[in-house]
């Protein structure tokens, strides 16, 4: 959009103003209102604008963004669309101690980028599959040694088989137990993260009879966990005494340090959006300041409307093949007076969706 229709769009207002804080893959909604900042700033808020992205204005948006060390984010256009992809670069994990060999780069999964997105959930999707790509690798560093084996297992590991675990449950289910703190100590044994032994440095009893445990990680001659995990106190609070709830609590801590420090690292344009500096209680004043509708005429409202409308319908799925859509198609028979968008090929007459 030129100059001239974004003044045209916007009376009354400056047009590099406008201008200043449209991006790659943004355009305005016809007739859409500024908002007045705080500040003193006008801008045209995400939820006035239309998207088109590319893989042009997603490059632009990743290469805004600052995260964790040793992380690279792609992009992309493949058959089935535009896409977004984490590369971490770091030793394997599952090397034998004494041959890490040399860094590689490995890829986490295509996060798909619908064209018409607003800018603000591809950053978003780009700190998801930041978080994933670093819990990806927590959870391989945190292993188990089998004594009868002889060797070392990684419980946690997204690369394990769930089907078979399915189909075999019987294999995995943990068994039940009584705890004190020896039998806790003894419970760590064999356990290690980051090739780190795990010690216990306090226990406390809280009222309600949960278990509050200090733990300590010993010093590793060649540790591989991303920097931050060097000197970690942990607590964590057992509320079942049994040696499979300390190795998942002990797990779910890890997981929660690695989100907070990309909580923390995260910068869109030198901006860190999810630290915990940002006030929660300023984040809602400017939601609704930005959100007054007040500012929208009936004009702009049946507008803003149609194109919402339009946006929904492409978010639409298909109902699902076999049995999936059978499930989908009687979980929303259930509903009385569902509002939204059906699900492609959903019928209210089973027989003749069957039929088809």
């Amino acid at each position: 959009m030129d100059a001239m229709n974004i003044h045209q769009i916007y009376p009354g207002g400056t047009v590099s103003g406008a201008l200043a804080l449209i991006n790659p893959g943004e355009t305005p909604m016809p007739l859409a209102p500024r908002v007045e900042l705080t500040n003193g700033k006008s801008c045209i808020p995400q939820h006035y604008l239309q998207y088109e992205q590319t893989v042009e204005s997603i490059s632009a948006v990743l290469n805004d963004i600052e995260a964790v060390d040793d992380i690279l984010l792609f992009c992309g256009e493949d058959d089935f669309g535009l896409y977004l992809q984490a590369g971490s670069v770091g030793h394997d994990n599952f090397k034998r101690k004494g041959d890490a060999g040399n860094r590689r780069i490995v890829y986490g999964r295509r996060w798909r980028i619908d064209t018409y997105i607003p800018t603000s959930e591809v950053i978003q999707t780009a700190f998801l599959a930041i978080k994933k790509a670093c819990e990806h690798e927590v959870r391989e560093l945190l292993t188990i040694h089998d004594l009868d084996a002889g060797r070392t297992g990684t419980p946690f590991s997204t690369h394990l088989d769930l089907p078979l675990m399915a189909r075999f449950p019987s294999l995995v289910m943990r068994e039940s137990g009584s705890a004190n703190q020896p039998l806790l100590e003894t419970w760590l044994h064999g356990v290690r993260f980051n090739g780190r032994d795990i010690r216990i440095d306090d226990v406390a009893i809280h009222r309600n009879g949960n278990l509050v445990v200090d733990l300590a990680f010993a010093e590793s001659s060649s540790p591989r966990a991303r920097q931050g995990f060097d000197h970690l106190p942990m607590t964590i609070v057992l509320h079942e005494l049994t040696q499979a709830s300390v190795v998942h609590e002990i797990m779910d801590a890890l997981i929660r340090h690695s989100d907070r420090l990309v909580d923390e690292q995260f910068r869109y344009r030198g901006f860190a959006r999810f630290s915990r500096d940002i006030d929660p209680v300023r984040l809602a004043q400017m939601s609704v300041s930005t959100r007054n509708a007040s500012l929208r005429d009936e004009q702009f409202e049946r507008v803003r409307t149609a194109l919402n409308y339009d946006t929904d319908t492409r978010r639409v799925p298909s109902l699902g093949a076999g049995m999936l859509a059978h499930r989908n198609r009687q979980a929303l028979l259930q509903e009385s007076g569902l509002g939204g968008h059906m699900p492609i090929g959903f019928t209210s007459e089973p027989e003749a969706a069957e039929a088809g």
